[in-house]
């Protein structure tokens, strides 16, 4: 089977995953939820070559884990970013596309501690942009095309949480 088939297959499971998170209204849930796709898009970046991508989401399953453990303090997201840029200049060997990954990590990782569900959906679509970039230069087409798909659950997650905040319910 063709790698660019395989890897894609693999990634469908993982951006299905990917998109589930969109609608998703706890922090808790989107960063478990999160870890899982992590695990999923890794296999499908090995399989396409997409190295800097593998560190990005073993980094963000790393600290997704710590998050919903511990407090997340600024040193501990200078930490989680700095082992990001060494595990960037350790292993990309996707040229000037390895940083978009390791971009996305670092500015996730910086506003994680958003206490508001809106803002985090705003930083998520940011990141998935620097992502479906990144996908669709590694023949990743699949992953790109639910990026976008997640751009657009989040958006509509941010429609109803407005909308639940103007008549006065918890979302």
């Amino acid at each position: 089977m063709n790698t660019v088939l395989l890897g894609n297959i693999v990634a469908l499971i993982g951006a299905a995953i990917m998109v589930s998170t969109g609608f998703l209204k706890t922090k808790k849930q989107i960063l478990t939820v999160q870890c899982f796709q992590f695990v999923v898009l890794s296999a499908s970046n090995a399989i396409l070559g997409a190295f800097t991508g593998i560190t990005a989401n073993v980094v963000g399953i790393a600290r997704n884990l710590f998050c919903m453990k511990k407090e997340f303090t600024t040193p501990w997201k200078i930490v989680f970013i700095a082992a990001q840029l060494a595990l960037l200049f350790a292993f990309n060997s996707d040229g000037w596309f390895g940083l978009l990954p390791a971009a996305a990590t670092c500015a996730y990782t910086w506003f994680l501690d958003l206490k508001d569900e809106v803002q985090l959906k705003i930083v998520i679509i940011v990141t998935l942009l620097c992502w479906a970039v990144y996908d669709f230069v590694f023949k990743n087409y699949v992953t790109f095309a639910f990026d976008l798909g997640a751009v657009v659950s989040n958006l509509i997650g941010i429609v109803t949480l407005r909308r639940a905040a103007k008549q006065g319910q918890k979302p």
